[in-house]
């Protein structure tokens, strides 16, 4: 994986849900073939003349896609992987339906996305939803690396983050601004974007459970072939308004 910093740019999709919201009045969904809960993200993606906000709102799942959600996925759609999944190595480091899915390609991500009739986020759409509607801040939380590990697993242990060498249950650490789980730490995600020009390389965002806090920052960047497969490296999908 190369490293760099951040990027921003835009979107719009479509999928059939089912509506409610949270205890806070934030608008959720239920995604109607992974079952998965989403939650609202009002993007700005420009301003009029005017200068009131343009927005381009999409719909992010809470977690990251997890063991179980990928089994059954395997199940109901008869995917064929280039190779069999060995899931003594992968349960090493993501031992239960609750972890987040490890050693999936680009391709496998996007695969999966496209079943349950959704779509990889863009670079621009992660880092904007990562925020959690705060500004110019280093971390989803804020700027304050003391409460790091009630938010992120990250390399190392303490507070919150008991999981030392293995990603984390999903949901397991406090969540962002929006309601997200895991926007830092856990496991890279897999983007829709190319890194660069050369269509090489796709992004992954979100640093994980085997980087140190460094990685973990909001704007931090790394890729990778989209067929590579590694132990530290998932997805969540994004799906546009109905």
């Amino acid at each position: 994986m190369m490293v760099q910093r951040s990027v921003i740019f835009l979107l719009v999709m479509v999928v059939a849900f089912a509506g409610c919201k949270d205890e806070s009045g934030k608008p959720k969904m239920i995604s109607s073939k992974d079952k998965v809960e989403m939650v609202r993200v009002p993007m700005i993606s420009g301003y009029t003349e005017a200068g009131d906000p343009i927005y381009q709102d999409f719909y992010m799942d809470v977690t990251e896609v997890t063991v179980g959600q990928f089994k059954e996925f395997l199940k109901s759609s008869g995917y064929k992987l280039e190779k069999p999944i060995d899931w003594a190595e992968l349960f090493k480091f993501s031992p239960t339906d609750k972890h987040p899915m490890i050693r999936v390609s680009w391709h496998h991500a996007t695969a999966y996305a496209k079943w349950a009739g959704k779509r990889l986020p863009t670079e621009t759409e992660w880092e904007f939803a990562a925020r959690g509607g705060l500004v110019n801040k280093t971390f989803p939380w804020g700027d304050d690396e003391s409460v790091a590990r009630e938010y992120a697993n990250y390399y190392g242990t303490g507070d919150k983050d008991q999981w030392a060498g293995t990603t984390a249950r999903v949901g397991s650490f406090l969540p962002n601004g929006y309601g997200l789980y895991d926007m830092s730490g856990n496991v890279w995600e897999w983007c829709q974007d190319w890194y660069d020009e050369g269509e090489e390389y796709r992004v992954c965002r979100g640093g994980s459970w085997a980087n140190s806090l460094l990685s973990q920052r909001v704007g931090y960047r790394v890729n990778d072939v989209p067929t590579a497969i590694n132990y530290y490296v998932g997805f969540r999908c994004v799906s546009g308004l109905k």
